[in-house]
């Protein structure tokens, strides 16, 4: 069973870079100027949210010089919650900072290259609780967006990434924790207003290794003001109230929706918890929340926006799913600050 494992991690790691290989490779075209967006954050470009990277494929506006395409830092804390199992109450913080450069290597493929660090920190109140304290993530980003077809009716991308890292504690950090998640998708853009897509996302660390996820993202209105952004992680309603209208106003945005976050990690060997009277040295858990809220982006300058939000956690899981185990906690406020760049 755990050679099984093995050999499906390796295949689903060579997968991947074979893929990402095959098709950078493939696509060669002569030189133009590249498509450019319009402005710091065009409604149809990927979402790049807390600890995960875009999923959905963008048009190729990098330039021949690596540029930073994204860039986030974020910070949350979340109010206590009851812990089922009688394991008392837990808070929590957690922080991200992802930053992704790009560059165009024709007119049709550019290459992406960052990092992304997620952490989460718990407090907790009560005595003897088996959960961790911390979860953490440090990893790569590599990755390419490729314009697979351009027609006067709708453009068609593909996005290929694969994100290298160790995924576990700061307690104790080691090779048992490196992953190699990664995610491959393919979109259609429908007169700059339309978009759906189709991504499948693998990770051997999670109950799932392969899930597939879809989505879709609408821009409408007699002025464009509003953006339905219905897919995974991040999905939102946003209008611009005031878009080309008060002077002072023009640069606010206001959203709701949800925001799913999630870390896949692997516990220390030395961890001499245990749940269900089982170890949980060595063991991988699977950490899923779920938000409900709303918020406001200020776009500061063109390259630079803020958003501030607030809402409640309504799900929130630690799943130990090779223990068959998991522990779950009530409903709890949080708020959200985050400042989003492209430069």
């Amino acid at each position: 069973m755990i050679l099984c494992r093995k050999v499906h991690k390796l295949l689903i790691i060579n997968a991947l870079c074979i893929g990402f290989s095959v098709f950078c490779q493939a696509q060669k075209a002569n030189d133009a100027n590249p498509s450019v967006g319009d402005g710091f954050e065009d409604p149809l470009a990927p979402i790049l949210s807390p600890g995960r990277s875009a999923i959905s494929p963008q048009e190729v506006n990098s330039t021949d010089d690596w540029s930073l395409q994204d860039m986030v830092l974020g910070y949350g804390y979340v109010g206590s919650a009851s812990l089922n199992k009688g394991f008392g109450t837990v808070t929590e913080q957690a922080a991200e900072l992802s930053l992704i450069a790009s560059r165009r290597v024709d007119n049709q493929v550019s290459f992406l290259l960052g990092g992304n660090w997620q952490t989460f920190s718990f407090g907790y109140n009560g005595s003897n609780i088996p959960l961790p304290n911390n979860l953490q993530a440090l990893n790569a980003i590599l990755g390419c967006d490729i314009d697979l077809d351009d027609s006067s009716e709708s453009k068609w991308a593909l996005h290929m990434e694969i994100d290298p890292g160790v995924y576990g504690t700061w307690q104790s950090l080691g090779w048992h924790q490196v992953n190699v998640p990664g995610v491959i998708a393919i979109s259609q853009i429908y007169k700059d207003d339309f978009q759906w897509f189709f991504a499948l996302r693998a990770d051997v660390f999670q109950f799932f290794p392969i899930i597939p996820v879809p989505g879709l993202r609408w821009r409408f209105g007699d002025r464009n003001e509003w953006v339905l952004n219905g897919s995974a992680p991040k999905p939102t309603l946003r209008w611009q109230p005031w878009k080309d209208g008060a002077e002072y106003f023009s640069d606010l945005t206001l959203y709701a929706g949800g925001d799913i976050l999630n870390i896949n990690a692997r516990l220390p060997a030395s961890d001499a918890k245990s749940l269900g009277g089982r170890s949980l040295s060595g063991a991988l858990v699977n950490y899923f929340e779920g938000r409900a809220g709303a918020g406001v982006e200020y776009q500061v300058t063109p390259e630079l926006a803020l958003q501030l939000e607030g809402g409640a956690v309504v799900w929130r899981s630690f799943d130990f799913f090779r223990l068959n185990d998991q522990v779950t906690s009530t409903m709890a406020p949080y708020v959200q600050a985050t400042i989003r760049g492209q430069f």
